[in-house]
This record gives structure tokens, sequence and C-alpha cells, in this order.
């Protein structure tokens, strides 16, 4: 199934209109970078959030790290964090250990790290707004130096999506002891 997703046209150069934020007084300009969630695809194989633990996520302090770096980043150009500790460069697709995503030729992926060693978020740059496609807290993008090659971990889930398996699970006990009380009570009958 193609998702079909609609982004903002690409225009050829951003304002330099400032804003400043209410909270912490810093300046943003439409140059600022920014993200969107409107790709974000956490059913890849390899970039579904799980954990080597089954139904389990990444852990809690790894999304702190996620936060952190988008605070980091969130105030910088293009150009500050390409040569920043988050090393925004492009993706070479016949280096790692995936296709790229359906859509890929209309757009040219990036990559950035969270921190030295917390993994990378990929997606792409329209405008001033990198969109998030995959989150890869285990380095499974490319082959890393000291994380080997790519591991598939069972997906992660949420907390509704964990509570719709327990409801499945025990709707199908219950249909299985009415199944064994409807036996018990025919076997009844009969003495």
């Amino acid at each position: 199934m193609t998702k079909k997703i609609k982004l903002p046209p690409v225009s050829a150069e951003l304002s330099d209109h400032t804003k400043t934020l209410p909270y912490n007084g810093n300046a943003v300009t439409e140059k600022s970078f920014s993200f969107s969630f409107a790709c974000f695809d956490r059913t890849h194989e390899l970039f579904n959030l799980g954990s080597k633990d089954r139904g389990k996520s990444v852990s809690g302090e790894w999304f702190i790290e996620l936060m952190d770096c988008f605070k980091s980043v969130s105030n910088k150009t293009i150009s500050e964090l390409k040569s920043s500790l988050h090393d925004l460069h492009s993706i070479r697709w016949d280096k790692t250990n995936t296709k790229p995503p359906l859509y890929s030729g209309q757009y040219e992926f990036s990559q950035f790290r969270i921190n030295k060693s917390k993994g990378r978020i990929i997606g792409f740059i329209v405008e001033g707004v990198f969109y998030i496609v995959w989150l890869d807290p285990h380095h499974n993008l490319t082959d890393s130096a000291g994380y080997g090659g790519a591991i598939k971990y069972p997906p992660g889930l949420s907390l509704y999506e964990k509570q719709e398996k327990k409801i499945s699970s025990l709707e199908k006990r219950v249909l299985y002891l009415e199944e064994e009380l409807k036996t018990a009570e025919e076997l009844l009958d009969k003495v």
C-alpha cells in the first residue's frame, strides 16, 4: 500500500522573518530547522522502535535523548547542522541495510545523529522542515563501527496496542471457557 503524502511546495528562497518564542525568548527565523512527523513510519522492520523484549519498545531514556536532540537542533540552520555534533548529511542508499522508501525519488533523504551513540533520525528536508520518516535507535540504517549489522527487533507497541492485544486474548479465553462450560453442562445433563 502506497502512502499519499501532500507536502508543501518547494520555494527557491526562505524568508528571513524573525519571530521570538514566548517561553525562552529565542529568536526563530523561517530558516530555523523544524520537524514534521507527517511521513513518520514505525512499521519498517528495521525502524519499528522495538527492543529485544517482545512487545516492548526502546527505553524511555532513549526518548529523553531524542527530545534533547530535537531541542538542540531546532534553532539551527541546515548549514549549522551539517558541521555540528549532529552531522546532518545525505544518505547513500547503496551503503545502507535497506531500500529507500517508495516515494524517495521525490526528495533527497538525509540523516543526522541524536548524539554520538544514540542512533539516527532519517528523513528529508522541504523548506527548512525535516520530515521524519524513520527513527533508528539501533544504528540499523548502515553498518556502524561497534554496532555490527542490522538487527531486527519485534515491533514496539503503544499502550493502546498492548491493551488491544490483552482484550483480544481475554475475549478468546472467554470463548474457550464458554465452550468448556457448555460441554460440562451437557455432561451433567446426561447424568
